[in-house]
């Protein structure tokens, strides 16, 4: 009886529930495309099809969205990737259903009606919303929640994009960072099944038709370019939008008309250049069929990209994948053009490395644009050229590269850095921790590790010589327990130069050894390389966490 128990709970964990949130997933995405088809279906109703109704509804559109949101209280950012894996990273979940289904109504309306945003963020939200709803309906260890909240994400975006295996990787990658069977055959099932669900009500669809590709050894260097075109793009985004975010936090009570004015203009460029309206990846099918000349390209993905920074400026809900893709893919398809190769190979390649520079998402974005396109046979340019984008744009702030491995510990880095941080000093964590000298007999060692709590100890030459030449752990010691101890000295046993932090380390060098290691204590020297102390890592996590 105990055996069947233990196989029904484990048939419940791995494939009923995961299963049913994946139902849950599917038609959500199905949902959310009915949505957006209506709102289109509205926008024509009153504009006959004409592009010139853009400036003339986009203006009210931006205002109301932006009244609402604030009269609710909802932001924009609440739709992102990176809050949705806080959220349940950090949180837990606590996912408002109201405020879910406020941000899927908008977002719908304003692509609807042309606004140029993607749909991945809100539908995203929705499925963990409404996975959670389900979690709690049948009242879910707390335990299981994390899991079960990212299969609801994954299964969402599995299913709006036809590409499970990249919901997958955004659900380790991404929300969870963690990588394990009890973790991953959930996820699978949910966003398999999010996919069959989609699948069965709107086909096996790509994004756009993207013909068979192939690319050449000498068109390397070109991906170099568009890595970096890509990767200047990226950050003009995330300044123009950092920039926008803390203008209509310090005037919110006059932003009302800053949005009307920015939805004029976006407007008015959408009145030049239809293609970048709504998500636009008919626009991008197009590309592939060489219906633009180079500088159109560019145009439109300037276009694009301006529009898609005044939007989310104004306070337009929406995601960033689909604007990513598209602006990547014409800023590609300009630099291939140029050359005497196939331009189209070019789009495909700087559709992932936008997408990469947006995301912070290397692998995931080369997984969905390989997906969406089924273009496999362009996989060795398309990984090289996202990570090269992500590596770029990580230059500009080197925390970016960890911000996820820390918020899989706990911390919200970028409240940290503004606020709590500030006036970090290194010494305020250390922890006086008596080093052991390197010609120690093990014994001594042993009755070290038996009295303290320590897990490591650092070890310096001498009593007078206090430059640290290793550290031992007590796995270093149960790894020797084998061998004979009579003879053994601690310097046979220690890691020779391990890593170490110096006393001047700035607070962005600690949050990068904080995301990495697993260590809570982190030898601390000076610039002469002389032990100073350990580095108390749990202390530093519970002062940083805690309320104050």
């Amino acid at each position: 009886m105990e055996k069947f128990v233990k196989l029904l709970r484990n048939l419940n964990h791995f494939f009923i529930v995961p299963s049913v949130i994946g139902i849950i997933g599917g038609f959500s995405a199905i949902l959310f495309r009915k949505l957006i088809a209506l709102s289109h279906s509205i926008f024509a109703l009153f504009s006959s099809g004409k592009p010139l109704f853009y400036p003339l509804l986009l203006p009210f559109i931006f205002y109301i969205t932006y009244q609402i949101s604030r009269y609710f209280v909802v932001s924009p950012e609440d739709a992102t990737i990176d809050e949705i894996a806080k959220r349940i990273s950090l949180e837990r979940g606590g996912f408002n259903l109201k405020r879910g289904l406020l941000v899927l109504s908008l977002t719908s309306f304003n692509i609807g009606f042309g606004a140029p945003v993607g749909r991945e963020g809100p539908i995203a939200k929705l499925g963990g919303v409404l996975s959670e709803l389900f979690s709690k309906l049948l009242r879910i260890d707390r335990i299981h929640l994390p899991i079960y909240l990212t299969c609801g994400v994954a299964s969402a975006i599995s299913a709006t994009f036809n590409a499970p295996l990249a919901a997958v990787l955004f659900g380790t990658e991404i929300v969870l960072g963690k990588i394990n069977s009890y973790v991953l055959i959930p996820l699978v099932v949910s966003a398999s099944v999010g996919a069959l669900v989609a699948q069965e009500f709107l086909g096996d669809f790509t994004a756009f038709y993207v013909p068979p590709l192939h690319f050449q050894d000498a068109e390397i260097p070109l991906f170099i370019v568009v890595a970096l075109l890509t990767a200047v793009s990226s950050l003009f985004f995330f300044v123009s939008l950092n920039f926008f975010t803390r203008l209509r936090a310090a005037y919110r009570h006059y932003w009302g008309k800053v949005a009307f004015s920015f939805g004029l203009i976006v407007g008015l460029l959408l009145l030049f250049h239809l293609e970048a309206a709504g998500v636009g990846y008919g626009a991008v099918g197009e590309l592939f069929k060489n219906h633009f000349s180079p500088a159109t390209a560019l145009e439109i993905a300037l276009t694009k990209l301006v529009a898609v920074v005044l939007s989310f400026g104004s306070g337009v809900f929406g995601g960033v994948m689909a604007p990513s893709i598209f602006t990547g893919a014409f800023l590609g398809y300009f630099v291939g053009d140029y050359s005497q190769f196939d331009p189209r190979v070019f789009a495909l390649v700087g559709s992932a490395a936008m997408l990469s520079g947006i995301s912070r998402a290397p692998f995931r974005s080369s997984l969905v644009i390989i997906e969406l396109t089924h273009s496999y046979q362009l996989i060795v340019p398309i990984l090289l050229t996202s990570v090269t984008t992500n590596f770029l744009v990580g230059l500009s702030n080197e925390v970016d590269f960890f911000k996820r491995a820390l918020f899989h510990k706990g911390i919200n880095v970028e409240e940290l850095l503004s606020v709590r941080l500030k006036d970090f000093k290194l010494s305020d964590y250390l922890k006086p921790v008596p080093p052991v000298y390197e010609n120690a007999h093990i014994r001594y060692l042993i009755e070290r590790f038996l009295k303290g709590k320590e897990r490591y100890i650092p070890v310096v030459k001498s009593p007078k010589n206090k430059k640290l030449v290793g550290i031992v752990s007590l796995r270093d010691l149960r790894l020797a327990a084998i061998s004979d101890l009579s003879d053994l000295k601690v310097r046979d046993l220690m890691t020779e130069e391990p890593f170490v932090l110096t006393t001047d380390a700035p607070v962005e060098e600690v949050l990068k050894v904080v995301a990495i290691f697993e260590a809570n204590l982190i030898p601390v020297v000076d610039k002469n390389g002389i032990y100073q102390g350990m580095f108390d890592v749990d202390t530093f996590l519970r002062k940083i966490s805690l309320p104050q």
